[in-house]
Parts: C-alpha cells; structure tokens; sequence
C-alpha cells in the first residue's frame, strides 16, 4: 500500500516548479556579474568583511562574562 504525501501548501509558498523557473533566468546573470572585475572586486570586500566581524564577534565578551 502506498502512503500519499501531505499535499497542502500553505498559501505564501512559491510553488516549485515556479522557483526553477526564477533561477534559470537569474542564474546567468549572477554568474556573469561574479566573473566581472567588478563582481570579484565586491566578493573579495565581503570575504575580508566577514573575517574581520567574526574576529570581532570572538573577541566580545558573551553576557555574563568578563573582558
């Protein structure tokens, strides 16, 4: 015997078939702005932010505790 699936969506979920269609047309686009010069130069920018506030976030003193 076969066990049917809960097939209720709720009423705010994109349907599947929907996002597919979204990301084929916006894929292209995103690889190529990243392939640019200025897509790796705002890449790099992040990368260097994100090490720089996770450093921060290490050095913070968690509630409760004591520099």
């Amino acid at each position: 015997m076969r066990v049917k699936k809960n097939t209720v969506k709720k009423s705010n979920e994109i349907p599947d078939d929907a996002l597919e269609a979204l990301a084929r047309c916006l894929l292209p686009a995103i690889r190529s702005y990243y392939e640019s010069d200025e897509g790796q130069r705002e890449f790099a920018e992040w990368k260097s932010r994100q090490g720089t506030e996770k450093s921060g976030e290490a050095s913070k003193p968690k509630s409760g505790e004591v520099a």
